[in-house]
């Protein structure tokens, strides 16, 4: 006669062993599965605060003794690192410059020269806006 377990569609077994080892091997996958997760977690985040110390952003300068003020300039600089990475990604910056520029830094140097020496008027800068374009980014 069945019982309540097989009722319920669950599996029955008597052998406590066999049991044991379909959960030991459900605990396992899961750690694999996180583990493999967390890791590539930890090498994004250390690329990008590698990239935000070494790479033009500056990250290593303490500008104040204020921890307030030190968190505000923190976040500015990740937002600063977050813009970069979508201008560098995205697929009209890789048709205008199909070698890149460098590091951040150098980005940063030709973005301010455009604008500095490529002044636009109100007009130009409507006209541009009302043009409809999609931005493609390349895969990591």
């Amino acid at each position: 006669m069945p019982g309540k377990q097989a009722q319920l569609g669950r599996a029955t077994t008597d052998d406590p062993l066999q049991v044991d080892h379909q959960l030991y091997n459900q605990k396992y996958q899961v750690i694999d599965l996180a583990n493999h997760g967390g890791r590539i977690r930890w090498k994004i985040e250390n690329e990008g605060f590698n990239v935000q110390k070494n790479g033009g952003f500056n990250l290593e300068h303490a500008y104040t003794r204020d921890p307030v003020a030190s968190k505000i300039f923190y976040f500015l600089l990740q937002i600063a690192h977050l813009l970069a990475q979508l201008i560098e990604k995205g697929s009209l910056f890789r048709q205008a410059f199909p070698a890149g520029v460098g590091s951040a830094k150098n980005l940063a140097f030709r973005l301010l020269e455009a604008w500095r020496n490529r002044p636009l008027s109100a007009a130009q800068i409507q006209e541009m806006l009302n043009i409809r374009r999609q931005i493609r980014f390349a895969p990591p």
